[in-house]
């Protein structure tokens, strides 16, 4: 019984996050031709991130003049950083991959997380960067 209560007291890793997850994100640059897709359709007014309730994750919009990474939380954006050109943005995202935009990479300062829940959370990806230029 009281082996029980105590696994109840250890945080439980998310499945999202678990360090088989995160090995096996991808290190693959999003690359500068990605990139300047990306940069091309915020600046054209889309924007890409989750719009729900609680934690939303990651996302990228563009205003005020700036491309901004920005935190998300209800549907309510934060910057986390800004660029204020296009050629500083797509060198950014440009050297990104899968595991540094998940929050894996502690040389990413801007992306790096100590967080289990946020770690891989509803981040930005290749892929939805590649499915957010598509349309």
């Amino acid at each position: 019984m009281l082996k029980k209560f105590l696994s109840l007291l250890k945080p439980n890793t998310p499945k999202w996050s678990t360090p088989e997850v995160i090995e096996a994100l991808s290190h693959e640059e999003v690359g500068r031709e990605l990139a300047k897709k990306v940069a091309d359709k915020l600046k054209k007014g889309d924007a890409l991130f989750y719009s729900h309730r609680d934690y939303c994750g990651h996302g990228l919009i563009f205003s005020d003049g700036n491309y901004q990474l920005v935190s998300v939380y209800d549907g309510v954006s934060s910057a986390l950083e800004k660029f204020n050109s296009s050629k500083e943005f797509i060198n950014f995202l440009a050297r990104q991959s899968d595991y540094s935009l998940a929050g894996a990479d502690c040389k990413e300062h801007v992306f790096f997380t100590e967080s289990a829940f946020e770690l891989n959370n509803q981040r930005l990806t290749t892929n939805r960067l590649q499915n957010f230029t598509r349309v």
